[in-house]
């Protein structure tokens, strides 16, 4: 193969490459935030590009609604996406969310974007095939205008104040939607008290998923209690909360057996458990002292509570493949928030 070497660039490529040297990307190209352009979203858009949409109260630092369209524009996000990310940075900056901790921490966290609603099928949201990876515009683009916005207007850059150990890929994007029609429940955003027929998006500090792999089985305690397995590895156990996105071929077996999702729920906390005994010898509980006869009958959970574990449904309609999404952190220091788009 033989190299091309240009001694000029067409403005084009002149631009983007002055959106690395401005060190606004994460990496991959950016659309250019031309001020004509940011101007026409905010317009379309109707928005106070002075309204701020998000403070950081540890750093004190300010998102502004043109802020978040420049950086939706570099994204790749058309108008009609940005009220999805617009609630998303709302509900980021919740105090139950805690934004400052899965930002700079070491464990490599990202914010996960759960969106329920009519507005996943007017912007062409994908919530099956593939359903966590490449190949959807709005899907890719709204969590790639939250990592950016995170990069350029709090400074979460690697090194800097984003401190992962080795940080996942979902860093560059982490946004799907809920596949409702698959579902034998109510949307997770009506669980979580979103009226019906409003569109949500839940946010949840997530960190890299784990696959729930199961062919075998038409049972739903023996699919669960692998799904519950899954959320009890000593990698990820914590007293923090779970998402558990269920394949509609999982979900057809357990639907079919008449599951509620609080039976789900249910039974993933009841088995999704650890001995106090298994804990210590592996490290996990710090200071806890010498095993005990009485840490060998003593169990502990994933979670507080049936309701800390997050159950929707999401993926193509073939195959046994189911997902668990640990929470952020050691300890229980960021929880999911859900807020109506509008």
């Amino acid at each position: 193969m033989t190299a091309v070497v240009e001694t000029a660039r067409p403005s084009p490529w002149a631009a983007i490459d002055h959106c690395y040297e401005a060190g606004w990307t994460d990496g991959l190209p950016v659309v250019p935030p031309a001020e004509a352009l940011v101007d026409a979203y905010l317009d379309e858009l109707g928005w106070d590009p002075d309204e701020v949409a998000l403070t950081e109260p540890v750093r004190s630092r300010e998102i502004t609604l043109r802020k978040v369209v420049a950086n939706g524009v570099m994204a790749g996000c058309l108008p009609a996406y940005l009220p999805v990310v617009r609630a998303a940075l709302e509900a980021l900056g919740e105090p139950q969310f805690n934004l400052h901790g899965p930002v700079t921490s070491t464990g490599g966290a990202t914010p996960l974007l759960i969106v329920n609603g009519p507005v996943r099928d007017a912007i062409g949201m994908n919530y099956r095939d593939n359903l966590f990876g490449p190949g959807n515009r709005a899907n890719a683009t709204i969590g790639r205008a939250i990592r950016l916005i995170f990069l350029n207007c709090l400074s979460a850059r690697p090194g800097v104040l984003d401190r992962s150990t080795q940080g996942s890929f979902g860093k560059y994007t982490g946004c799907f939607a809920e596949h409702e029609a698959a579902s034998p429940w109510e949307p997770l955003s009506v669980a979580r008290g979103v009226p019906e027929g409003v569109s949500a998006v839940t946010v949840f500090a997530a960190e890299s998923p784990h696959n729930i792999l199961c062919h075998g089985t038409t049972v739903p305690e023996q699919i669960l209690a692998i799904a519950a397995d899954t959320m009890a590895a000593l990698g990820s156990f914590s007293p923090g909360q779970s998402v558990v996105v269920l394949a509609p071929e999982h979900t057809r077996f357990i639907a079919a057996a008449g599951w509620s999702r609080r039976d789900v729920q249910t039974f993933l906390f009841d088995h999704a458990r650890r001995r106090l005994a298994d804990l210590k010898r592996a490290g996990k509980v710090e200071a806890a002292g010498a095993i005990t006869d009485a840490d060998e009958h003593e169990w502990v959970h994933r979670g507080s509570g049936p309701d800390d574990i997050l159950v929707l449904v999401g993926g193509g309609d073939a195959g046994g493949h189911s997902a668990f999404f640990p929470s952020w952190s050691r300890s229980r220091s960021s929880e999911a928030v859900t807020r109506a788009i509008t």
